[in-house]
């Protein structure tokens, strides 16, 4: 029984695993103006910026970690090669 359950377990998380990855929107398919006003409403999204390819954006440093701040992200959309759209969040380097 508890084969059952484990096999079961696994299974749906790699449903939901393949469905994330399904739903996964590319910014390639998006105009500028619609990824960032995506990242915009959602705050934080993680978006395709290429085949294989993802990262997450961010609306401003709220959606950071205290050790982190943010950097401008520029990405490429259906209508331009170098997109800002919002922010990513990296490690803050100033304390070290």
């Amino acid at each position: 029984m508890k084969k059952i359950a484990l096999t079961l377990s696994v299974l749906g998380l790699v449903s939901a695993a393949s469905i994330a990855q399904a739903a996964l929107v590319n910014t390639g398919d998006l105009t500028a103006s619609q990824a960032k006003s995506l990242v915009q409403d959602k705050g934080a999204i993680v978006l395709a910026t290429g085949p294989g390819l993802y990262d997450r954006f961010v609306a401003n440093a709220s959606y950071c970690a205290t050790h982190e701040e943010t950097e401008r992200a520029y990405v490429v959309t259906k209508d331009s090669n170098s997109s800002l759209i919002g922010y990513t969040c990296v490690i803050n380097n100033k304390n070290n």
